[in-house]
């Protein structure tokens, strides 16, 4: 190749990205925190694993019901300016949680969780597809490869901050930790500008003739389904994605914690498992982020395989085995994540691209509750360890499905319309 390697800090050099990236490096810490904290809140105002489990359920209700919003008003508005407002209710809505944690009335409570659930879930698509607008071309995946960074390090010192925090005094204060971490994010946010091209909207001549907000989002949304059927390789690698998220991730993270607990050393075991995988998600970013290769889609899903150890060493493998084989799947999803998000950005038009991101994160997260009450049934049916492995072969099946379409070995779109049309035609 005689292209230069892409350098994963070129996109610092570009002033809004890196105030971008500033900010959410520190609010992805608070984003870590924020499920542990959760999770004490709750267990501290005696609602035990049942009460647990409804606010969890409720809590990624409310992020699938926001990722369908954006869907929607992604593409309407700035996508700072959707940032910004995600930001500001789960500022709120942390602080509300902080003042009173454990007398909080519990219908207030919920409807808090559930507001910041909605507010992350407009917040991620908004994020994942404000990149083309900050940065060129060349430099995409390597700003993508810096946000899988500090994503993966905040993973592994988000929760044990978390931890101490709460252990030393309490979860009130490491609330307001979270708050602070909001605050720094609307902090430099207010200061990224996107270019007056970038933010005009893609209005179609009957805009002021729609019928109100609901026909207008479900146009949206449809549009979105119809950009992502006019691309094999968009949809095959999200239905792929969904599959692997809902039947192998999911079974797995329900899996782990039991699986320690019974035979790899107790909850010890288990959160060094969760470190592995973040060491290994560290490593993949920085790999992620310096490959240049004219198959980013080849070695994307070939990433993905890496998932067939990581579950599989549940089932059969001691503690040493498991942390090998999660840290090595943390290498090969985050590879994955960077070429996957790099080419979404590089190949999806700007003025659609909020809704594919949109639906990008509603099929691979928006499914998991749903992976993980399906898991807790099956494994009582047929046990934990053959769930595990059943699991493990379905990632075989599912991962390399994207390749058998048009585009998937590249992710993209071009290379087809190069060969069959003239010079300089793309699609």
């Amino acid at each position: 190749m005689t292209d230069p390697k892409p350098s994963m800090f070129l996109p610092l050099k570009h002033r809004d990205f890196a105030f971008l990236w500033t900010g959410q490096s520190l609010s992805s810490i608070g984003n870590a925190m924020f499920p542990i904290i959760l999770a004490m809140v709750v267990l501290d105002r005696h609602s035990g694993a049942t009460g647990l489990g409804v606010v969890l359920a409720v809590q990624g209700i409310a992020l699938a019901v926001g990722t369908v919003l954006a869907a929607s008003i992604g593409d309407r508005w700035r996508r700072t300016r959707v940032m910004i407002g995600a930001d500001v209710v789960r500022a709120v809505g942390v602080a509300a949680i902080a003042i009173a944690p454990v007398h909080l009335n519990t219908a207030v409570f919920m409807v808090l969780v559930i507001a910041i659930g909605i507010a992350e879930g407009l917040f991620l698509p908004a994020y994942s597809a404000v990149p083309p607008r900050l940065l060129p071309e060349e430099a995409l995946q390597g700003g993508n490869a810096l946000s899988a960074l500090s994503q993966y390090v905040s993973m592994v010192a988000g929760p044990t901050l978390a931890g101490l925090v709460i252990a030393g005094v309490g979860p009130g204060p490491a609330l307001w930790i979270d708050v602070g971490t909001f605050a720094a994010s609307l902090a430099t946010l207010v200061f990224i500008k996107e270019t007056d091209a970038a933010n005009a909207r893609d209005e179609s001549p009957d805009e002021e003739e729609t019928g109100g907000i609901i026909r207008r989002g479900l146009r949206d949304f449809n549009e979105g389904i119809r950009e992502i059927r006019s691309r094999p390789w968009v949809g095959a690698s999200i239905g792929m994605a969904t599959v692997v998220m809902t039947f192998c991730v999911a079974p797995a993270f329900l899996a782990a914690p039991i699986v320690a607990e019974k035979s790899l050393g107790g909850s010890a075991a288990y959160g060094a498992a969760f470190a592995a995988l973040g060491v290994g998600s560290i490593i993949g970013s920085i790999v992620g982020g310096k490959i240049r290769t004219s198959r980013p889609g080849t070695v994307a899903c070939c990433g993905l395989f890496t998932i067939f150890g990581s579950v599989g060493s549940l089932a059969v493998l001691p503690l040493v085995g498991v942390l090998i084989c999660w840290a090595i799947a943390g290498v090969g999803v985050t590879v994955f994540s960077i070429l996957w998000m790099t080419a979404l950005q590089q190949d999806v038009p700007d003025r659609v691209l909020g809704r594919v991101m949109a639906l990008d994160w509603l099929g691979s997260q928006g499914l998991m509750p749903l992976g993980y009450a399906a898991a807790g049934l099956v494994a009582a049916s047929i046990g934990t360890r053959d769930m595990l492995i059943v699991s493990a072969f379905i990632v075989l099946i599912a991962a390399p499905l994207p390749l058998l379409v048009r585009g998937g070995t590249t992710f993209s779109s071009r290379p087809a319309a190069v060969e069959n049309e003239p010079a300089g035609t793309t699609v």
